[in-house]
């Protein structure tokens, strides 16, 4: 389940429709504070629900990818100079 804040409710509300459209159930918080829950229709989560299992990102095989160190990744950060 995830959860959203009123303000992000407000802000992105297109986003966590989609959400809710792949089948997601979403906690609206307000002050850390649970005060609502959003669900798909009954029926519909069914026809759109996502098995994000099946994902590239998550299948992915990442033992032959490079790892940076943390002095690596720091390093990294400041010759960026903050661009980011």
């Amino acid at each position: 389940m995830k959860t959203a804040t009123v303000r992000d409710l407000r802000n992105h509300y297109s986003r966590l429709l989609a959400w809710i459209s792949a089948g997601e159930e979403i906690t609206i918080t307000r002050r850390g504070k649970p005060v609502a829950r959003l669900s798909p229709a009954p029926g519909l989560a069914d026809l759109e629900k996502v098995d994000w299992n099946l994902s590239a990102a998550v299948s992915r095989d990442r033992s032959r990818e490079i790892r940076l160190s943390a002095a690596e990744s720091s390093e990294l950060r400041k010759e960026s100079g903050g661009r980011w």
